[in-house]
């Protein structure tokens, strides 16, 4: 008998990792009995916000599985809503993974989310074996066509049909103009060391989330009306190193003119009137002496 065959046959080493907000449980269990089949699984990292309800079950059986739990807290946006910070933490920690664990020769990715593609283009760059595991209708084409292989998985069991996200409405909310626009203008200068155009959106928006594109378009817009009006003043300062543009909102009944302060036009929102051309005086040419 050589000494080969007594060698005992070289199975490579294996990360995997699971964004268990991705996948339904049905397909994490799936996935965990076919990471054998590509080596020695020796990193087992599971990602998601564990305070969900939801996850208190899930929570305990992955850890049975040997995981890693990796809590990834929900971060509220701009507009007060929620947002997972899973995709971002989980494509680090892979990363990572190429220095604390160099001998892991394959990860698996459990997710079709987009957010991937790069971080599975960087693990191919150093020589690592990629697979994927997701199902079939929600997988990124993208993600599936770099990947080194791909794992279906089931979506649903039973015939349920996967929960849909709620269809977030356009808010119904129309921002003010004319005097009540410029009368919460005066309250947050007087409340402030300087107002800019952001500080006045931030500030007249309600607290709600309803400060769309379109309804903070619609609100710089009459707000440039009031500049233009002469009711607000644009000027330059520096304020902590840095060139900003802040507007200066003029004394109550007066708008700048060349002559001096003058009383301040009404601001309607129906049109002004066209002003009345003026005639123009034709002269006369002068003549010249005859030599």
């Amino acid at each position: 008998m050589s000494k080969s065959s007594l060698q005992p046959e070289h199975r490579p080493l294996v990360s995997l990792n699971i964004d268990v907000a991705n996948l339904p449980r049905e397909a994490i269990e799936r996935l965990v009995e076919l990471a054998p089949g590509q080596g020695r699984v020796i990193l087992r990292h599971a990602f998601g916000d564990f305070r969900r309800e939801d996850m208190d079950d899930l929570a305990v059986q992955l850890y049975q599985y040997g995981f890693r739990l990796i809590h990834c807290p929900a971060w509220p946006n701009q507009r007060g809503r929620l947002k997972s910070v899973v995709d971002d933490v989980m494509a680090q920690d892979m990363r990572d993974q190429l220095e604390y664990a160099p001998d892991v020769e394959v990860f698996i990715i459990g997710s079709g989310d987009r957010n991937f593609i790069a971080v599975a283009n960087a693990l191919k760059r150093h020589n690592k074996r990629v697979v994927v595991g997701a199902d079939q209708e929600s997988i990124n084409r993208e993600l599936r066509q770099c990947a080194d292989e791909f794992l279906p998985l089931p979506r649903f069991r039973g015939g349920r049909v996967a929960p849909q996200p709620p269809v977030e409405r356009e808010p119904e909310y129309e921002p003010l103009g004319g005097l009540e626009l410029l009368a919460q203008v005066r309250t947050v200068a007087a409340a402030s060391d300087y107002i800019t155009l952001r500080r006045i959106v931030r500030a007249v928006l309600p607290d709600d989330g309803s400060g769309t594109g379109r309804v903070r378009s619609t609100l710089a817009n009459r707000i440039q009306e009031l500049i233009d009006a002469g009711y607000l003043r644009p000027e330059k300062r520096i304020i902590k190193g840095r060139a900003v543009t802040t507007l200066l909102v003029m004394p109550e009944g007066t708008v700048p003119s060349n002559g001096g302060l003058q009383p301040a036009p009404h601001v309607s929102e129906s049109p002004e009137p066209a002003p009345t051309p003026r005639r123009r005086i034709r002269r006369k040419p002068s003549t010249t002496a005859a030599s």
